[in-house]
């Protein structure tokens, strides 16, 4: 079974054509579970639109920010095989198929695709994100120092999950925490080709785009608050 799990946020502009990219490789065994952040624009209307038993809507009463958000929908999940989407990409035909095969056939824990980048029409400006290096060239030490894994070309298995959760308290961004501690204890794998479409935009919601969170000391406490956590994980697992 197949669980998709995706946070949104005021997501009406581009998130039936996510919505669809996404139900046209699902099956009926498999679902889609969506965890709104309290929405205040029309994203909840277009979720119910589709009246698909696979979609599984659920919704915070107050917001929770992206990390938080995305692991509400992971805990709804039932899936023995999850990705991560984003509400506002558009994936290729054969994402789930492909990337869930070279997942199983490599026995891996946890892979990850390439992806071209787009503006907010769809309109290529990259044709592929990963260039030189892919994140699982690079050790958890670099990418814990400039991290180059995206939670939206994730699939994973159910074990990683439960290992992973529940998040730090405090905010840490969501592909990041798994993607570190998924390097450290987990067989992980790059599959090379491009299987979706990266959209950015202005009105992008993530991490990143945080209030105050590009200061030098917010950064310092944020990593070593990240590393304290993965330390302490790893010996209570």
């Amino acid at each position: 079974m197949i669980s998709v799990c995706m946070a949104t946020y005021n997501g009406e502009q581009f998130l039936k054509e996510q919505i669809d990219s996404i139900l046209q490789q699902l099956n009926e065994h498999d679902e889609l579970i969506i965890s709104d952040d309290n929405s205040t624009d029309t994203t909840q209307d277009i979720i119910r639109s589709y009246n698909d038993f696979r979609i599984k809507l659920v919704q915070n009463s107050l917001q929770r920010g992206v990390t938080h958000n995305f692991e509400n929908a992971l805990c709804h999940s039932k899936g023995n095989i999850i990705f991560l989407a984003d509400q506002d990409d558009f994936w290729l035909p054969n994402k789930i198929k492909e990337l869930t095969q070279f997942l199983s056939k490599g026995d891996y824990d946890i892979v990850t695709c390439n992806c071209a980048l787009t503006d907010a029409n769809l309109n290529i400006t990259q044709e592929r994100y990963y260039i030189d290096k892919s994140p699982i060239d690079k050790s958890a030490l670099e990418n814990y120092v400039n991290n180059l894994w995206l939670g939206c070309c994730m699939a994973f298995k159910r074990e990683l999950l439960l290992a992973t959760l529940p998040f730090p308290e405090k905010v840490v961004a969501h592909d990041l925490w798994i993607a570190l501690y998924s390097q450290l204890h987990f067989k992980c794998g790059y599959y090379p080709k491009v299987l979706q479409l990266y959209r950015r935009h202005d009105n992008t919601v993530s991490f990143a785009g945080c209030k105050s969170k590009n200061s030098l000391f917010y950064k310092i406490n944020y990593r070593l608050y990240l590393a304290y956590h993965l330390l302490i994980r790893s010996f209570i697992k």
